[in-house]
Parts: C-alpha cells; sequence; structure tokens
C-alpha cells in the first residue's frame, strides 16, 4: 500500500535526497522518462536569464533549494554571496557535503560542464570551485512562515531571490499559495529579481512515498505573483510531452522572472 506525504506530515523522514538526486540530476538529460528534456531546457533559460546585461548584485537567496544546486551554476557568476534556504535537514546536510567537497557527495559535473559549454567555454572545474566558494549560508526555511528564514533575519534584504519547485508542493491551497509567495517577497528588495522554477503536479512518487502537490495554471501563476507584488512577469512554459510514466502527474514546467514593485 502506498504512503502519502507532505511537507506538514513529516517531510524531513520520507525524503530521499540520493534517491531524488540519482533519479532526476544523474545526467544532463535528467530522467527522461518522465522529464523529456525538461532540465536542459531549463538550464538554457536560466543562463539565458543570468547572462543579461544588469542582472547581478551582492546577495542571492534561494528559496526551498531542495539537495540541488544546478538553479545556481548560472547565477553565481553574477553575485558575490548565495544563501540557501531550504525546508529539509537532510537536504541542507546534502548541500554542505557538496559545499565542503565531502567524498560521497553527489557529483554535479556533468551538469555544472553543460553549463559552462552554453556559456561558450569549458571551465567547469572553476566554475565548480566559485560555486561552492559563492554559497555562503545553508540555513532552514518554511515558506509559510511571515519570515521564511527561521531564526536568521537578514539585516537587509536581498537583490535576487530564486525558487525551483518549492511552492507548488508546499501549498495545498490556491490561497495558501499567494501567501507564501507574500512571504517570500518580503525577503526581496524593491526592484529585486525573482527567477521562478515551477512545475505544478498533483502528485509525484519517490521510493515508497507519494508527495503530494498543487496543480494550477499559467494565469493564476501570473495573478499570484501580482498580488503579492511583482510585476514585469515573463512566463516561459514547456508542455509535457511524455504520457507515460506513474511517477508523477504534471501538463507543464515554468520558467518565470519577474520584478519586485
Amino acid at each position: 500500500m502506498e504512503s502519502k506525504a507532505s511537507v506538514t506530515d513529516n517531510y524531513n523522514l520520507h525524503f530521499n535526497p540520493k534517491a531524488y538526486l540519482e533519479r532526476y540530476y544523474s545526467s544532463v538529460e535528467g530522467y527522461v522518462e518522465e522529464e523529456e528534456g525538461v532540465l536542459p531546457w531549463t538550464l538554457e533559460i536560466l543562463h539565458s536569464i543570468f547572462s543579461h546585461e544588469g542582472v547581478s548584485g551582492d546577495r542571492l537567496i534561494d528559496i526551498g533549494t531542495g539537495p540541488c544546486i544546478y538553479s545556481f551554476v548560472s547565477s553565481c557568476t553574477k553575485f558575490k554571496e548565495i544563501v540557501v534556504g531550504e525546508y529539509s535537514e537532510q537536504n541542507r546536510n546534502a548541500l554542505k557535503r557538496w559545499v565542503d567537497n565531502e567524498p560521497g557527495s553527489f557529483d554535479w559535473s556533468s551538469i555544472i560542464e553543460h553549463v559552462c559549454q552554453l556559456e561558450g567555454h569549458s571551465e567547469f572545474k572553476e566554475r565548480e570551485s566559485l560555486l561552492r566558494k559563492t554559497i555562503k549560508d545553508i540555513i532552514p526555511c518554511d515558506v509559510r512562515l511571515a519570515n521564511p528564514l527561521i531564526g536568521h533575519a537578514s539585516p537587509q534584504k536581498f537583490d535576487c531571490m530564486s525558487s525551483a519547485y518549492c511552492l507548488e508542493v508546499a501549498c495545498r491551497s490556491k490561497p495558501e499559495y499567494v501567501k507564501c509567495l507574500k512571504n517570500m517577497a518580503g525577503l526581496l528588495k524593491t526592484g529585486g529579481l525573482f527567477v521562478q522554477l515551477c512545475e505544478p503536479l498533483s502528485f509525484y512518487r519517490l521510493g515508497d512515498w507519494v508527495f503530494e502537490g498543487i496543480l494550477l495554471d499559467e494565469a493564476f501563476l501570473k495573478s499570484a505573483l501580482e498580488e503579492a507584488g511583482f510585476t514585469q512577469i515573463i512566463c516561459r512554459s514547456r508542455k509535457r510531452t511524455s504520457t507515460a510514466g506513474e511517477n508523477t502527474y504534471y501538463d507543464f514546467t515554468f520558467v518565470i522572472s519577474a520584478m519586485k514593485e
């Protein structure tokens, strides 16, 4: 019998970072059976966003990072420091092991090398080193709180905020989604850039557990951002082409950029 899990019922115990990383990020192609090209598409758009002139600053905050670093490979060249906010202790530990270059930590080299090739060079070892140096802190985070950074009151707001596949699994309703987005927006400076990867889904399966999510459409995603105080919203979407697979259900993947009013 399958068991279900969500952020509110011991996600820390049920989510397996090693199994997740091995399924979705063992190669640049991603998990072909379910994702069919989503990861390279995402990496190319992130490269495009962060190679744009004027996208830079001192501090970037990432919310709901999971055990992943792929979304920083482009942005780490434009910001002096990255702060990671992640709910799960197991995921935070997986990130720390990679930052500390511990034996047995997940190997991100193929994905880092791919991004460097998009930029027109092959200096992926240097990029790997820069990324480790730029990640300054890995701290607990809960988007349901008015200050999502648990016990860490930032002395100043961030120049940029990113988030990958977080709110659609952290929230159980549209009003909660908007509220959590407003909580996150409070961390960002006026005029700051928000980059969101979003894949609204009803569920995904990992091991013996089924993790619940929420299905949302593009119109709602844009209206939620507007209600949370964002403008200049650009929404890029990719329709799922695979009909096979029993480990998840979703229709679109989105990469959204917006500015805080």
